[in-house]
Order: C-alpha cells, then structure tokens, then sequence
C-alpha cells in the first residue's frame, strides 16, 4: 500500500516519538541544528524520545549524554540504555554468555565474504561494538554495488546462526534473534504501562529495510522521504511519508506533533 502524505498523521494520541538515527535523524551523516532544536522541543512538549539505531554500544552512551533522549537502543536490538533521573542505565538484550565464541564466528563470516568481495571492510565503528559485525557500504569510500550487497546479504541469510538486516549505509548481522522489533516491545513491557504508552500512541519513523518491521508494528509509522528507493521491496512500508528526506523529513514530523500540542 503507497504510504500516506505525513500531513494526515493521526497526531492527536501520540505520546512518544521512536526513531531510526543514521539519515532518518541526520542529513549527509550530520544531525543538523534544527533536527536537534525539535528533539528538545519535542521532550520540552513531554514526548519520550528512543532512538532505534544499529550504531554501536559505544554511540549509545555518548548520544545519551547529549541529547535528551529517554532511551536509546543499539546495535539492533543487542541492548538498551535508558535514563533514570541523571544516571544512564544499560540493559543487554542479546545472548552474551558465549560472546567470544561469537565474535569468532562473526569473524569467520566476515572473512568468507572477503574471499568473494575483497573490497569489503567494517565500518569504522566496529571498535565500539559489542555483540555485531557492520559491513560498510555506503558510508565511506569505497563505496560497493548494489550486486555485492545484494550478494552479501543473500550470503549471510543462508548462514544459520545469523541474522542479518541491511541499513542505508551497512548491513549489520550478529547471532540470535534479536532485532530492533524486539528490543522496542521490551521497552513497552518495561515501560509502557506505567507512562499510559502503547503502540498507538508512539509514531516510528525510519528510512530503510531494517525499519520494515517497525513500520509493520507501529499503526503510527513514518518514512522520511528517502524510504522510496526500498519501498518496491517492502511487504511492510510506513504508512505516511514526509516531503523531505533525513532529518529535514525528521522536522516535518516534529512541527506536526508541535503544532497539535501548542
């Protein structure tokens, strides 16, 4: 179904606001100044704000520490951190009690596609991770084709440990089954009932394949307008899309809910 102009967003019930990071909140990989402003303004207006990212463990905590977030979930659903009045509390949702098992495996994987794909690297990030792998491929030359990736994920799909998603500039996988689907009905098991928080009254907003599952969750889900190049391949699409792409589409939501709570 051909997603909804944003301006028909039922805003009226919305009590939190969960959104993907890399260029769903960011343009040109920066978080513009005006995207940060309606972040505060949204938690000024008593919207909770989690961030659903694949960025590492490492991102999470200094993204907690400067933005006034309630929440962040990382690496895909490996692990939250949440804030409790001026600690930042951290809570892993992944399977870690063989985790340098893990790791060799992760890495076993990553060496097979370097075999087929000798231009493949890992994102500069991988020191700050802890429980995935992140294939760069479009975040820093050089850039790969969209045969490699399409080869890299079909290859990583058939491995039966792993489980992979494809981002807008990575494709991150990790053992288990955890994903930012899960880690998102974690927090509403934790924290839901006790805000008056269900999955109506929080609205999604994302870009990419790994958002699909919360765009099919979430009766309230946003694709920043750069969500179109996948939309052919989505069985699960957002349901209303913003006029710009990234964190200017990331602003359009925000001046909606804003001018409901005015």
């Amino acid at each position: 179904m051909k997603p909804l102009p944003i301006s028909q967003l039922p805003v009226q019930d919305i009590k939190a606001v969960f959104s993907d990071l890399d260029d769903t909140l960011t343009d040109e990989s920066l978080l513009l100044p005006q995207t940060l402003q309606s972040l505060h303004e949204l938690h000024h207006h008593g919207f909770k704000l989690v961030i659903v990212s694949g960025r590492p463990a490492g991102w999470a905590d200094s993204l907690m520490r400067l933005i006034p977030l309630d929440a962040l979930i990382f690496e895909n659903g490996a692990g939250m951190m949440w804030r409790e009045g001026k600690k930042v509390r951290t809570h892993c949702l992944a399977e870690n009690n063989n985790l340098e098992d893990q790791k060799k495996l992760l890495h076993q994987v990553f060496e097979q596609i370097k075999v087929h794909i000798p231009e493949a690297k890992l994102a500069t990030d991988q020191p700050y991770r802890l429980f995935d792998y992140a294939l760069d491929f479009n975040e820093e030359p050089p850039l790969l084709n969209p045969e490699q990736i399409d080869w890299m994920m079909e290859f990583l799909e058939k491995q039966p440990e792993i489980t992979a998603k494809l981002s807008s500039i990575h494709i991150n996988y990790w053992v288990g089954k955890h994903t930012k689907l899960t880690a998102c009905e974690f927090w509403l098991n934790r924290f839901g009932s006790s805000l008056s928080i269900t999955p109506h009254s929080i609205v999604y907003t994302g870009d990419s394949p790994n958002d699909e599952p919360l765009f099919g969750f979430f009766p309230n889900s946003v694709g920043v307008a750069n969500v179109i190049r996948f939309l052919p391949k989505m069985k699960s699409p957002p349901k209303y899309i913003t006029v710009s792409e990234g964190g200017k589409g990331f602003q359009e939501l925000a001046r909606l809910l804003l001018k409901e709570h005015s």
